[in-house]
């Protein structure tokens, strides 16, 4: 697989990647020769920069002389998988809480000094609130930003109060017609992952409401943090 010459990047880089490419089911050992003549570059070329995959464990070379895949590709491979399954896993639990509370449920992550929505689901209904992946919002507004300031040991109004319940719940703070409630989820003892979200209009908001989505929370918490420890 050649690379196109407009391909920004780093040049190495580029090559690096392009001779991992080379190795297919088909092609699963392939020597310095050969990739030469897959990649269309000079064997000089290829020699250099697969002995800089080899140190780092991505090529491997066997007794024949030629280059397999080394240990880091099953290595990355885990670390990928792990995440697919985690957000999976999240975004079955989002779909259940949508499903069972007809509002809109979110996963918030803290990125520096802001929350950014990475998974959403939205309810069958006419009105919703859409959340936007990936948007990024205040951490001191939000019962989502209130749960992460709190559990990053950030300054936040209601930090003690938030850490002793467990939960947060804001009402018409960053907008006047939404409120929400979010629960912590911990990838181990202490170590905040995000914050599961209920948000929709503050007229749904009642304290019959309220309690039932929390509850509703907490036990897909429950669920979310037990799959983590089965993912590790």
């Amino acid at each position: 697989m050649k690379i196109n010459k407009n391909t920004v990047g780093v040049e190495a880089v580029n090559k690096a990647l392009e001779i991992l490419n080379c190795f297919t089911e088909k092609n699963e050992a392939l020597t310095v020769t050969k990739i030469a003549q897959i990649t269309g570059d000079h064997k000089s070329r290829i020699s250099r920069i697969s002995k800089s995959l080899e140190n780092f464990g991505y090529i491997r070379k066997i007794k024949s002389g030629e280059f397999k895949i080394g240990h880091s590709i099953p290595r990355l491979y885990e670390i990928y998988d792990s995440s697919f399954n985690l957000k999976n896993s999240i975004k079955s639990e989002l779909d259940f809480i949508s499903s069972k509370t007809k509002e809109t449920a979110s996963f918030f992550v803290r990125q520096n000094d802001v929350r950014v929505c990475i998974q959403s689901s939205t309810p069958s209904k006419s009105i919703i609130h859409l959340e936007e992946i990936g948007g990024k919002k205040p951490l001191n507004k939000g019962s989502s930003g209130h749960v992460l300031s709190a559990y990053n040991n950030l300054e936040i109004n209601d930090k003690d109060k938030v850490l002793k319940n467990g939960y947060a719940m804001t009402f018409g703070e960053r907008d006047s017609e939404m409120a929400s409630v979010s629960v912590p989820i911990f990838r181990k003892k202490n170590q905040i992952l995000g914050a599961l979200t209920i948000a929709g209009h503050i007229s749904n908001f009642n304290k019959k409401n309220c309690i039932n989505f929390l509850n509703v929370l907490r036990s897909s918490r429950v669920k979310i943090e037990k799959n983590l420890i089965q993912i590790k």
